[in-house]
């Protein structure tokens, strides 16, 4: 499957320490949204809270720069990994989930488990 668009959400500032909402749309037509983000905005988002640590959030596609060539490759990776799609469908599903999902998936997993 390959990338027939990509738009993003909101403009890019900075193209080494900053994140995009970005819109993938594939060649089928099926839009797909991620987030895209630098390694130096992981530090800004610390040096913000004054953690140690990035704070707990939905997963990002890590980039060196927030160029099209670049958030291009990295997403068209995310779809050739997997022949499903597996991937690209997680990070955009994983900010749709709330607890009740991730409930029945792990005790859908736990019975899928207890049957083996």
């Amino acid at each position: 499957m390959k990338i027939k668009k990509i738009s993003y959400l909101d403009p890019r500032v900075d193209l080494e320490n900053d994140c995009l909402d970005v819109l993938v749309t594939l060649e089928n037509n099926v839009c797909y949204m991620v987030e895209v983000t630098t390694p130096k905005f992981f530090y800004t988002l610390m040096e913000k809270f004054k953690s140690d640590f990035v704070p707990t959030g939905y997963p990002y596609i890590i980039v060196s720069k927030l160029t099209d060539e670049v958030i291009r490759a990295a997403i068209q990776q995310f779809i050739d990994e997997e022949e499903d799609l597996y991937w690209l469908k997680l990070y955009h599903m994983i900010p749709t989930l709330n607890i009740e999902d991730i409930n029945e998936i792990l005790d859908r997993k736990e019975q899928e488990e207890l049957e083996e």
